[in-house]
C-alpha cells in the first residue's frame, strides 16, 4: 500500500495493491471500502473497482488530525476479506510532518513491484514453527523389488525361428504371468527325448485305463491295478512339468509331430530387455528376457558407517531423483523399511538400508540415483521455511526477505535440519518490523525471487 503524507484538508490518493492468496494473482474484481477509525469516530472512503488489475486507488480527505486505525474491506465475486492496518498518521499541516534524517538502514533494498510479481509464477509461504525430524544424508539408488524382477533364461537348447515368433512382444510391453514370451525349436536329439516322455505318458495312461476295465471284470488282481496306477502317476508328473512349456502339436513335419518349447513369463511385468535376435541359436541357461514389475520398487540408501548409529531406529526417509524437482517421501508412497545391511562395503565404507515404496505413474526408473535423507528418531518443533526459498550464494545460504511495501532484502541464514521440504532456521534474521504496517513473514515457494513478508 502506497500513499503520501496525509494532511488535513488535502486530498491524497492511495494505491492499494491486493492479491488473491489462493493463487497470488491480482484481484481484478470487487469494491474496496477504507474505514479510518479513532476515538473521535470514523471516516469512510470507497474505491468502486480496481483502476488496474490488482490496484485500487481510493482518494481520501481528512478534517481532523490524529492517529487512525485503517480497516480495508474488500467485497466482490473473486474474493472477500478484511485487512487491518494500525497507526495511520494524519498531520494538521505540512509543518507538522517530521523530517527524520537518521541514517538509512545498513542493508541494500531490492524493489520488486506487485505488477512484476503478478506476471510470473510467484507466491509466498508463512515462516512458522513446524515439527521436523533429523536426518542423515546418503547416496541412494532405485532398485527393482527382488520378487518382482526376473531374468528369464532358455531352458533348452534350440533355435528361435522368425515364423514361429511373429507375435513376439516388444520392449516396454506388459506381459501377464504365464504368457508365452518366445517359441524355441529344440534340436533333433532333444525332440526325441521330449517325444519319448510324451509317448511313455500316453502308454502308461492307456495301460492304467485297461487295468481299470479288467479289474472291474475281476480279470486282474488289486495289486496289478495299483502297479499300473503308480506307473501312470509317475509318468504323468514328468509329462505335466514338460507340457507346461512344450507344445507337442503346434507344427507338422511330414507325418510326425514336432515339439516346440514355449518360454513363459514367470511374473507379471514390463519387458525391460530382449537379449536375442530372431533366427539365433540359444543354449540352456542363456538370458533371453528381463522382466520387471515397476509398481513397487526398492530405495537403497548407502549410510556412512560413522552415522549408522543415528538411523538404527529409522522408519522413514525422503529423497530426490534425477529429472524431478519434487521431493518424494517414503511414508507418502506406502513405504516401509525392509532391511539394514549386516556388512560394510569395503570401498565406500557404507551400509545399505532398503525401503520398499510404491512407484506412482512409474516416475521412479530402475537404476536412478537418489539423494536420500534417512530420518532419525530426533523430532523437534522449530522455526522453518520452505527449502525452495533458500539460495546458495557461494556456499552461504541466503533468502530474500520482504521488509516493507515492495522492498526486499537479501539476508544470510544459518540453517539446521531439513525435512519434508522445509529447513530449520537457526538465526533470527527473518523478523520483520515497520512503523506503519503489521507484517506476517512469508517466503516464496519456488521462483527465482524469494520473499519474506506480505502486507496485511
Amino acid at each position: 500500500m502506497e500513499y503520501p503524507a496525509l494532511i488535513v484538508g488535502q486530498e491524497a490518493a492511495f494505491a492499494v495493491h491486493l492479491s488473491d492468496m489462493k493463487d497470488f494473482k491480482a484481484v481484478t474484481q470487487g469494491r474496496l471500502t477504507c474505514v479510518f477509525k479513532n476515538a473521535g469516530g470514523e471516516v469512510i472512503f470507497i474505491a468502486e473497482s480496481p483502476s488496474h488489475p490488482g490496484i485500487f486507488r481510493p482518494v481520501v480527505k481528512f478534517s481532523e488530525a490524529g492517529v487512525y486505525d485503517l480497516e480495508l474491506r474488500l467485497e466482490g465475486p473473486q474474493v472477500a476479506d478484511v485487512i487491518h492496518v494500525p497507526n495511520v498518521r494524519v498531520f494538521g499541516d505540512e509543518a507538522a510532518i517530521p523530517h527524520d534524517e537518521a541514517a538509512a538502514a545498513s542493508e541494500e533494498l531490492i524493489t520488486f513491484l506487485k505488477e512484476q510479481q503478478w506476471k510470473i509464477d510467484f507466491r509466498t509461504e508463512p515462516a512458522q514453527k513446524r515439527m521436523l525430524a533429523g536426518s542423515v544424508k546418503a547416496v541412494g539408488e532405485i532398485l527393482p523389488k527382488a520378487q518382482w524382477h526376473a531374468e528369464v533364461p532358455a531352458l533348452v537348447n534350440g533355435v528361435i525361428l522368425a515364423d514361429q515368433n511373429s507375435n513376439l512382444s516388444s520392449v516396454g510391453a506388459w506381459v501377464q504371468k504365464g504368457a508365452v514370451l518366445a517359441v524355441i525349436s529344440p534340436p533333433a536329439n532333444t525332440e526325441a527325448g521330449l517325444n519319448n516322455v510324451r509317448n511313455e505318458y500316453l502308454l502308461s495312461k492307456a495301460e492304467f485305463e485297461r487295468a481299470q476295465r479288467l479289474f472291474e471284470k475281476q480279470a486282474i488282481s488289486q495289486k496289478r491295478l495299483e502297479e499300473a496306477k503308480l506307473r501312470f502317476e509317475a509318468k504323468r508328473a514328468g509329462y505335466e512339468v514338460i507340457a507346461q512349456q512344450v507344445d507337442f502339436g503346434a507344427e507338422k513335419n511330414g507325418d510326425n509331430n514336432t515339439p516346440h518349447f514355449h518360454l513363459k513369463a514367470p511374473i507379471a511385468g514390463v519387458i525391460e530387455g530382449i537379449h536375442f535376435h530372431l533366427g539365433e541359436t540359444v543354449e540352456t541357461g542363456e538370458r533371453l528376457f528381463t522382466i520387471s514389475n515397476p509398481k513397487r520398487v526398492w530405495l537403497k540408501a548407502n549410510i556412512p558407517l560413522a552415522l549408522l548409529a543415528r538411523v538404527e531406529a529409522a522408519t522413514g526417509a525422503s529423497f530426490k531423483v534425477e529429472g524431478y524437482e519434487q521431493e518424494f517421501r517414503v511414508d507418502q508412497l506406502n513405504g516401509k523399511l525392509i532391511s539394514t545391511g549386516s556388512s560394510v562395503d569395503e570401498k565406500s565404507r557404507t551400509v545399505p538400508t532398503i525401503f520398499e515404496i510404491d512407484n506412482p505413474d512409474n516416475k521412479l526408473k530402475i537404476g536412478m540415483f537418489a539423494e536420500v535423507a534417512v530420518q532419525t528418531s530426533e523430532v523437534e518443533e522449530t522455526l522453518a521455511i520452505p527449502t525452495s526459498a533458500i539460495f546458495d550464494d557461494n556456499g552461504t545460504p541466503i533468502a530474500y526477505v520482504h521488509v516493507e511495501g515492495e522492498a526486499f532484502a537479501k539476508r544470510v541464514l544459518q540453517t539446521g535440519i531439513s525435512d519434508g521440504g522445509f529447513t530449520q532456521i537457526l538465526t533470527a534474521v527473518i523478523k520483520c518490523a515497520s512503523p506503519r504496517f503489521r507484517l506476517q513473514c512469508r517466503w516464496d515457494m519456488g521462483t527465482s525471487t524469494k520473499q519474506h513478508g506480505t502486507q496485511k
